[in-house]
């Protein structure tokens, strides 16, 4: 990975001129080393490579959860393609912009985000000064972990947080946000440093949802059932399996 992000990093490079306006990230780090002695380009390699690994390995990995979970729950499948083809034509491109008409599959990407829990240990913060969390003192210059995906799984909004609901996300007139719900949901983290790229993330989920249930029945293959136990890893992975797409 990291030999290929320095190729894309020279590339970029190659066709940049520095008296230009920067371009990209690459362009932007490259005309702040000239004045900030703290930068350099092996950073910038690393930057651009933890940039890789975040945006793409995570959501890659939620989509393949959620191929796994729509397969042992294929009633809630044929729900979310339902609502999708009778909203989105089987040869439309989706966009955001359906979101808004497409409430149960916004749901069910929630869902799958909150069922699937990837982020087994959350980014470290450090205490700046002397604090609390209830009766627990902290004192100044503690190392803490946000543990994001015990919220996920144990808030008391969560009712049968073992169940995969999408539902829970919504009011009873299956349209309307359950914002009690919502505001519990955190799988960005939250605060000045969530997650950097939680828009992109987001409309890589909702669009490879939509895309793939356009197109495509998942099922499990015939005589194997899903497991659905993860594999601790930097994220919560599921463990290999196939499935089987048939085209629709």
């Amino acid at each position: 990975i990291t030999q290929s992000v320095r190729e894309d990093v020279k590339k970029a490079l190659q066709s940049w001129d520095d008296k230009q306006e920067p371009e990209c990230f690459v362009h932007a780090y490259c005309q702040q080393m000239k004045t900030n002695p703290l930068l350099s380009y092996d950073n910038l390699i690393n930057v651009c490579s933890d940039l890789f690994l975040a945006g793409m390995e995570t959501t890659a990995t939620t989509l393949r959860w959620g191929s796994l979970i729509l397969a042992k729950h294929s009633d809630i499948q044929e729900k979310i393609r339902n609502e999708i083809l009778s909203v989105v034509d089987k040869n439309e491109k989706p966009s955001m912009s359906l979101k808004q008409r497409l409430p149960y599959t916004n749901a069910a990407v929630l869902e799958l985000q909150r069922f699937a829990n990837i982020v087994a240990v959350n980014a470290a913060h450090r205490t700046m000064r002397d604090t609390s969390v209830g009766s627990v003192p902290i004192p100044a210059d503690t190392l803490v972990f946000g543990q994001i995906s015990n919220v996920m799984a144990h808030s008391p909004v969560f009712k049968n947080p073992e169940k995969f609901q999408p539902e829970r996300f919504l009011m009873s007139d299956g349209a309307t946000p359950n914002k009690e719900v919502i505001e519990q949901f955190c799988p960005f983290s939250i605060g000045k440093r969530i997650c950097v790229g939680e828009g992109m993330a987001k409309m890589e989920l909702f669009i490879g949802l939509i895309t793939i249930l356009q197109n495509f029945k998942i099922e499990p293959v015939e005589g194997h059932e899903i497991n659905l136990e993860p594999t601790l890893a930097t994220v919560m992975l599921p463990k290999p399996q196939r499935l089987r797409l048939t085209p629709i």
